[in-house]
């Protein structure tokens, strides 16, 4: 990918001419005023921050958009407690991801308990205390379709708060009115310095204000302005410690206006996985020979999310195979034991639980949000299952319960059943319909409802 589009760095590097000066400060003009080239009006020492648009990065952003329609299809396909099941495993797995790539040691036990507060929060309106609680509470946010961008520095301040300053040496804690007065250094494995955060506040906090204005822009794309966002921020590095976190948050909360949730709750994990190539994408934008060109940066993340969406489709599809094997299974199970309405569709609830959740319990709170039922006409069709023995009880205080023993026995044994059992035409069938186009008229899902 690197090798795609030739930085104006790498320009001046290989040009050996005796003009290569002149050369190169030519280029980096026609770039910046070339009419396939998106401004930012926003000035650094690096240069005025801007994107091109060459052929590479088009074509990337068409792959992205059109992996956005599949996999906007596949989420549509899924019911709601399989979804919310996927959303809270994906959000302890990002909390999961973006601590480890700053060093803060998390564990997914605690990860999921910060996860299941904030769950907690959202329906009870208060919120038990857990590491990484108010964190996994941001990221639960984002399910809401009226999530807003940070409008104002005391936002940015506050989202902040919530990520990193639990977790924030007394030392490295903001020291201004809102961010940090005294300069930052990151240095590299060598104890190399690799950036300079923008000094004194009042800088950081003229530049924050022009992030947020770039984050909202409508003439610039929105891939690429969320992109550019989130290099601005990091560039900035305001904070003494937490930066990371704070921004590849900022960067899943932009992104949430247009791109899925479970293609945002991904990029985390994609992130950490290709580091390197995300740092390396850093220091080639800072170079100052690229004078403030973005576009390099750009095609890296744009790659990124083209992987996460990539890793997303495959992962969703094997859940949604379990899914149908279960519905098959929960069909039988109704005509078995003559199972009411309600008690049908709370038995898929918790063969839903079984398969994707990490619990693998629920509560009646549970049980009645999932079918908009009270926690007494719930208990009646709880009672219903375990008569027939599908389910268990695991807890008393709240109830708890989940598919039984020999539920368990029969969903691991429909989810065994593979594609050596499926006639030869029908397989040809599921694969034809893979390989169709995504239907145009379909909407980005940006929440579980």
């Amino acid at each position: 990918m690197s090798m795609e589009y030739r930085t104006l760095a790498r320009l001046f590097h290989a040009d050996r001419s005796m003009d290569s000066y002149a050369n190169h400060d030519r280029l980096a003009r026609q770039r910046l005023e070339a009419d396939s080239t998106f401004t930012t009006g926003i000035g650094t020492p690096l240069g005025e921050l801007f994107i091109a648009t060459p052929r590479c990065v088009c074509m990337l952003t068409q792959k992205v958009l059109l992996a956005e329609r599949q996999v906007s299809a596949m989420w549509r396909s899924i019911p709601g407690v399989m979804r919310w099941n996927y959303i809270y495993h994906a959000i302890s797995e990002e909390l999961l991801a973006t601590n480890e790539m700053e060093g803060v040691r998390s564990t997914r036990k605690e990860t999921e308990a910060a996860v299941a507060a904030a769950r907690q929060a959202r329906t009870e309106g208060d919120m038990e205390k857990a590491r990484f609680g108010e964190f996994a509470k941001l990221y639960l946010n984002l399910t809401n379709r009226d999530v807003e961008l940070p409008k104002t520095l005391e936002d940015i301040r506050d989202i902040y708060d919530k990520i990193a300053l639990d977790e924030i040496d007394d030392k490295n804690r903001p020291d201004g009115e809102l961010f940090r007065k005294g300069d930052v250094e990151v240095q590299g494995p060598h104890g190399t310095v690799i950036h300079s955060g923008v000094s004194s506040e009042a800088r950081i906090s003229a530049l924050l204000a022009q992030m947020m204005d770039l984050a909202r822009s409508d003439t610039i794309p929105f891939l690429q302005r969320a992109i550019a966002s989130h290099f601005l921020f990091e560039y900035i590095h305001p904070f003494y410690d937490g930066n990371g976190r704070t921004g590849r948050y900022l960067l899943a909360l932009y992104l949430s206006n247009d791109l899925t949730l479970p293609t945002v709750l991904s990029l985390s994990r994609t992130i950490a996985e290709n580091k390197n190539e995300y740092y390396k994408a850093f220091t080639e934008a800072e170079d100052k020979l690229n004078s403030g060109e973005l576009t390099f940066f750009v095609y890296t993340i744009l790659g990124l999310i083209e992987r996460a969406q990539e890793s997303l489709i495959e992962e969703l599809g094997v859940k949604i195979d379990q899914l149908d094997k279960a519905t098959v299974l929960r069909d039988e199970l109704r005509r078995e034991h003559a199972l009411s309405t309600n008690a049908t569709l709370l038995l898929y609830a918790v063969m839903q639980e079984e398969l994707f959740d990490t619990t693998k319990s629920m509560t009646l709170e549970d049980a009645g949000g999932d079918l908009m039922l009270t926690k007494q006409t719930i208990r009646k069709y709880v009672d219903e299952l375990a008569g027939a023995s599908l389910i268990e009880f695991t807890g008393r205080r709240p109830l708890r319960f989940r598919a039984s023993g020999a539920l368990r026995t029969r969903i691991q044994a429909k989810r065994e059943w593979g594609w050596n059992k499926m006639p030869l035409c029908f397989l040809w069938q599921i694969l034809s319909d893979i390989s169709k186009p995504a239907n145009k008229n379909c909407h980005i899902a940006k929440s579980p409802g």
